[in-house]
């Protein structure tokens, strides 16, 4: 006796590939119709994008000049702004400088103005971002004149955190402000006084720097062509100022010791 058949379960229908290929026939017919038809359409008169024969040349030649023009032909916006920026520095050290006119005190005073005693940091008149010492570095690296204002070159090399020492002296100040605290005491501190000029071995010697040294390494910076008016020196091409001013052994602590023929001669 033979077994019942079991029902089996009806299948996809057979596929119609003879439908596919003449779809795809149809679809690169007309791109390629459509290819044919957009090349040979003529071009929209007015169309900023369409030039003419005679233009298209000229159009060329304007922005592709040969290797050979490019090394004599005028350069564009921005592109000597290396010089542009040295325009700015300000008068070079071979530069005639003149004194007339000028007043050392007025300079002095200025200049402590922005300083709590001589030898502080200085304070900055201006806001600031304190997003790295690039920012202050553009212009008081070498210092600069702009808008006729003059940005002092520093006094010291450069460190990465400028704001560890200078703080802004005018509004916004960055950070929140603390409220007085009336527990504190009242500073009594007084700074010294700025110098005025440093002594002189006789008339025409060279003077002595009437200041510490330290902090104050790049002489130029008060001296040199973007310095204070009367404070510049009359000849900042020379390069090494130690040579002929000497330092004062009393700003920087050091003990003068006597010549040895003063000393007692030991048995």
């Amino acid at each position: 006796m033979s077994a019942d058949p079991q029902p089996t379960t009806p299948g996809p229908g057979p596929t119609r590939p003879g439908m596919l290929q003449p779809a795809l026939a149809v679809v690169l017919g007309l791109a390629v119709v459509g290819f044919f038809v957009g090349t040979d359409a003529p071009p929209i008169e007015g169309s900023p994008l369409v030039q003419s024969d005679g233009d298209n040349d000229a159009h060329i030649d304007s922005f592709m000049p040969t290797y050979s023009d490019a090394q004599t032909r005028a350069s564009g916006v921005g592109m000597d702004w290396d010089k542009e920026l040295a325009s700015l520095r300000g008068d070079g050290r071979t530069a005639t400088v003149s004194l007339e006119g000028t007043s050392k005190a007025d300079d002095l005073k200025a200049r402590a103005n922005l300083r709590a005693y001589d030898g502080a940091p200085p304070t900055i008149p201006h806001a600031v971002r304190q997003s790295s010492a690039a920012e202050c570095l553009a212009c008081h690296d070498a210092g600069m004149q702009l808008r006729g204002r003059v940005a002092r070159p520093m006094s010291h090399a450069p460190y990465a955190s400028c704001t560890q020492c200078h703080v802004v002296a005018e509004a916004p100040m960055p950070g929140p402000t603390l409220a007085p605290d009336a527990t504190f005491a009242t500073n009594t501190f007084v700074g010294l006084a700025s110098p005025v000029a440093g002594p002189r071995a006789w008339d025409i010697a060279p003077p002595v720097i009437p200041h510490r040294q330290f902090m104050r390494e790049r002489c130029m910076s008060c001296h040199g062509p973007n310095g204070r008016d009367a404070m510049r020196s009359t000849h900042p091409d020379r390069q090494q100022c130690v040579q002929c001013h000497a330092a004062q052994s009393g700003l920087e602590q050091r003990p003068v010791l006597p010549h040895p023929s003063a000393q007692e001669t030991r048995p």
